[in-house]
Order: C-alpha cells, then structure tokens, then sequence
C-alpha cells in the first residue's frame, strides 16, 4: 500500500538463515543502511531515488522515502540520503500524489524525512506540505479527524499514525479530532487476544483476530509523539496486547499465530523504545533470556557466506533468503533502536561487514 503497511497475512515456512554479520544491532543498521546506499540510482542531475524493481530508470516514491529514513536511523551514508532528499524536493509534487490525489501516508512519511534532514516542512520543493497534509483531514461524517478519503478498511490506522507523526516531527499540533479517529480504532473492553492492538479500521468491536502488531507499533509511536502522558493508558494496553502477542522466538508476527517476519518486529522495537521501554529487557524475553526482539531481528539478515551484494540486506518469509528491500528499509529501523520522529546524526563512517 501507498502509506507502507508492511505485511499480508499469509502462513509461510521458516527459512534457514545464515550466521548474521553482527549480533549488534546499532551495527546491523549500519550494514543495512550500507546495502539501501547501493540500491539508490542517479537521475543524471546529481539526486538518487529508489527504482521501482526490474525498471532501474523508473524512481519509486515511496521505497525512496522509506530507505532514506533508514540512513538517517542508522546515521549513515550521509550523502546518499542528501541527495535523496535532493530528489524528493524536485519531485515531491509526484511523491504525495500517486494517482493524482494527496496521500496522507505519503505526505507523512515526507514530513519525516523533512524533518530529518532539517528541511523546511512549509516550503518543501516549494510545497507547504503542513497545509497540504491538513487539507486532507476529513471534517464531517463517521470518519471526522480521518486524514484522507480513501477507504481506510486497510490502511486507515497505519496512514493516521504516519500523518499524525509527520505532523509531529515538524512541531506542528494536531486537531484533536485526529487522534480521537485514531483512539477508537483500538480494541477494548472486552476479553480477547484483541484487547489494547489496533486494528486497521473497523466496526464498534473487536472479535479476537482484528488487532495487528503494525498498525498497533505505529499508533503508539503516533500518540506519544502528541503526548506522552495523556494516552499513556491507552499505549500501556497497546504494550500489554504486543507482550502478549510476541512469537516464541522473541520476534513479531503481523497477528499472533503467524510466525515472526522482520518488518512487524523492527516496528514493535520502535513502539517498545517510543513507550519507555527495553526490547533487551525481562519482559521481552523468551528461552530463558536468550532471545529478544532484537535477536530475532537479525536473524533475517544476510551474512557473509552471500554473495557480496547481498551482505547486509534483511530477507523475509517472502523472499526465499534474498535481499527484500521493504524488509531491508524497515528492519534497519528497529535495529537502529530509533522510533519516530528520528533525531538523527551522521557522526560515524559506515562499516563494512565481513572484515577479517
């Protein structure tokens, strides 16, 4: 989807992976953001983009916002992200508006980088991308406070919060009309594995397989970056449903039941650190203390027996080993330690994995 829902649920068998390069994760980002680094193409100007995959003069909008928050939560290939930001101000008119209308997630997402990169948030490209984001907040109706018109059966929880936290990153309040939307997507006041996740979008109650750990790790990012007093109930839920729905080997699954995928686990770690919490800590660990979240994580990631080109990347159960580049982007979030908004610092040189 436009907005980066990460995951289908479809059941899949666990891929054997080889020994990770690391087993430090600020130093698997490093190795991930340095792959991302090799997927950016020039577009003859001296700014890089993300190509759309098997179309290497084709830019991808929304893999390009993704990845150069990935550089910036590592902190490193400072120049690639420059000039990716680069390219996002020169094209941002066709990065917010797939299919010729504003999408919120997407504008959201660039709030992000925006703010990332120290880049005015009023005067992107020449857009005021504030007054564009709030241009789409609905007004009137069931969905008042919803950011964009569009259907939000699937996507409507993950595109709020990703709205809600551009809107945040680049100090602007937010009508509180948007967080009640947001507020009355979580599950509640009942006695099932829902209770305290967030579900996409949906009716007045939850029936026990509607919640999910992205729209869940997302939502909680979101309301701590408003507050994080008010809702500190409502997120305290929100960690209660995702202790509850971590898979036996310390990492996250889109729903329980599934078995644990790099994406859902990278956003439940940026939500853990958002809420105050510890991914390494007692409460998020399995096998007797020797696997967490972050454990789990790096599994996914490719190690040095690969083919040179590979090392550093993040696979999935989608991907049968190989580099996944959504997986990359997104895992290099959570093994960076780094939820939204990102504060970042390009201090320190990328490493190279597999040195003797």
């Amino acid at each position: 989807m436009a907005s980066g829902v990460a995951l289908a649920m479809t059941a899949w068998l666990p891929t054997a992976h080889a020994t990770p390069p690391t087993n430090v994760p600020t130093t698997a980002a490093d190795f991930g953001a340095r792959w991302l680094a090799t997927q950016f193409v020039g577009d003859g100007s001296g700014n890089k983009f993300v190509p759309v995959a098997g179309q290497p003069t084709t830019p991808e909008p929304s893999n390009t916002m993704q990845a150069a928050l990935a550089l910036a939560a590592a902190g490193v290939e400072e120049a690639t992200f420059d000039d990716a930001v680069d390219w996002l101000k020169a094209n941002v008119t066709t990065t917010i508006t797939p299919g010729g209308t504003d999408n919120p997630g997407r504008i959201g997402y660039l709030l992000l980088v925006a703010d990332a990169a120290g880049e005015s948030a009023t005067s992107f490209g020449g857009v005021n991308l504030v007054t564009r984001l709030n241009n789409l907040r609905q007004t009137t109706g069931a969905n008042t406070g919803l950011f964009g018109s569009a259907d939000p059966t699937y996507d409507g929880s993950f595109r709020q919060a990703l709205a809600i936290l551009g809107l945040r990153a680049v100090g602007q309040s937010v009508d509180s009309s948007s967080t009640t939307w947001l507020l009355g997507q979580q599950c509640a006041g009942g006695a099932n594995a829902d209770d305290g996740g967030w579900r996409s979008y949906g009716g007045s109650t939850c029936d026990g397989d509607d919640a999910d750990t992205n729209s869940t790790a997302l939502a909680v990012q979101a309301l701590v970056s408003v507050s994080n007093t008010t809702y500190s109930g409502e997120v305290s839920d929100a960690v209660d449903y995702l202790d509850a729905a971590q898979e036996s080997d310390a990492g996250f699954a889109y729903q329980p039941a599934y078995a644990s995928d790099p994406n859902s686990t990278s956003l439940v770690i940026q939500a853990i650190i958002a809420a105050g919490g510890n991914p390494t800590s007692a409460t998020w660990q399995k096998s007797g203390g020797t696997l967490n979240p972050y454990t789990s994580l790096l599994t996914w990631q490719i190690g040095c027996s690969a083919s040179p080109s590979d090392i550093g990347a993040f696979a999935s159960p989608w991907s049968s080993g190989a580099p996944d580049l959504l997986a990359t982007e997104q895992a290099v979030w959570g093994a960076a330690g780094a939820p939204f908004p990102l504060n970042p610092s390009f201090s320190t040189p990328t490493p190279a994995p597999c040195l003797p």
